[in-house]
């Protein structure tokens, strides 16, 4: 990993943008200068920020754990992810089979245990997206596999999981939920409300016995009514809680929604993420509908097939990244369609993109800001916000 030093007028700070010299040794930003006598990499015109924090990603170009579940799926997932910018991020696991569920923890927990930053994006703990939800949401998750919540069901799932389970999305109304949220407060695990039919008063209970995440704001939760405020009422009206958002495409949700929620949640409470899901690893034979893209997604003898409902018919070498990385809208492409609608442009990027995300995934000791003693994921952008050089606990990843 060795030594180096970064010049830059623009390095974005935990106390805003500065000019400066960022040095690095042995993987950890050890000092940000405002004079440096030695050697250094001049980036000067460029801004220098933290690395972005996925904590929730299914999966990414050529990998998907929610889908494929192996330490290979996990490994291609953290060679590509620095591609687009995110440096560390929560694999996502999906309300799936139980025998499935168990051995995609297994495998997330052998690849934490042998990561290097060599490998890339570093896999921080582990999301799991159910299976203790409410089946009334369920969205893209499979509702053959729901579980009924326990703590004794979790602790098997993390202790599985090497006990990296950082963060998990349940239904909060459903029984069992509330003394699992206790726990899972006890242990240091953000609890998130997700494919919930809860009412705002469940949610409120929720908030008291630890809850303090909603996991893809206005997807798969009870909508808003003024008599009765529901999930998103709920996540609007709490303050202190945080919310993600994905795909800032004006799909997933509309531009004008994003925007409601920013105002209301700002740089303190509002969390980017991708939610991606990784087609190119889909099982072969798999085949799914889905309804916002309007597309039937099949695996077939190593291909990916996408089938659109005009009757269009793409086909994608799922082993070639140059080829996959434009299946999903990602987390680079995320930033570069908000920044300008943010209060303080790349400041605010920090914010809901490193700061935030690292606080939730539990490693904000060590992540999430460009200051001493943190590790030293590192993006270097452009005007244009392209990637120029992007580093993994120090270490220069190939792009």
């Amino acid at each position: 990993m060795g030594h180096f030093v970064i010049k830059s007028d623009h390095i974005i700070t935990p106390d805003g943008e500065i000019a400066g010299f960022l040095e690095v040794n042995n993987g950890k930003i050890t000092a940000i200068h405002h004079e440096y006598a030695g050697e250094y990499i001049d980036h000067s015109e460029h801004s220098i920020m933290p690395g972005f924090i996925d904590i929730h990603i299914h999966g990414w170009g050529r990998g998907s754990f929610a889908y494929k579940g192996t330490v290979d799926s996990l490994r291609h997932m953290s060679e590509d992810l620095p591609k687009v910018g995110v440096t560390s991020y929560l694999p996502t696991s999906g309300t799936m089979p139980n025998d499935f569920l168990e051995s995609s923890l297994q495998a997330a927990a052998e690849h934490i245990a042998e990561y290097h930053p060599e490998m890339g994006a570093e896999p921080v703990g582990v999301h799991m997206e159910g299976p203790y939800i409410n089946p009334e949401y369920l969205g893209l998750q499979r509702e053959d596999s729901i579980q009924q919540p326990s703590i004794e069901g979790f602790e098997r799932f993390n202790a599985l999981s090497g006990d990296n389970v950082r963060l998990m999305t349940l239904a909060p109304e459903v029984e069992g939920s509330l003394d699992l949220i206790r726990h899972m407060r006890s242990k240091g695990v953000t609890a998130s409300a997700g494919h919930t039919a809860a009412t705002f008063d469940q949610i409120t209970e929720a908030i008291e016995a630890g809850l303090n995440h909603f996991t893809h704001a206005f997807s798969g939760m009870r909508g808003f009514h003024h008599r009765e405020l529901g999930v998103v009422g709920a996540l609007m009206y709490h303050q202190d809680v945080y919310a993600e958002v994905a795909k800032q495409t004006g799909i997933t949700i509309r531009h004008e929604a994003f925007d409601i929620l920013y105002r209301l949640k700002k740089d303190r409470r509002l969390v980017m993420m991708t939610d991606c899901m990784g087609y190119a690893d889909f099982p072969d034979g798999y085949e799914f509908y889905h309804y916002l893209r309007k597309e039937t997604f099949n695996v077939k003898g190593g291909q990916l097939f996408l089938t659109h409902d005009d009757g269009t018919v793409k086909q994608v070498n799922p082993c070639c990244y140059k080829e996959v990385e434009g299946l999903e809208m990602n987390f680079l492409e995320s930033v570069r369609a908000v920044v300008d609608r943010l209060d303080y442009g790349l400041c605010s990027v920090a914010r809901i993109a490193s700061e935030n995300p690292a606080t939730l995934a539990g490693v904000a000791d060590r992540k999430g800001r460009l200051e001493a003693g943190k590790d030293a994921d590192i993006l270097v952008l452009d005007q244009e916000l392209q990637l120029l050089d992007v580093y993994c606990n120090g270490v220069k990843q190939a792009l």
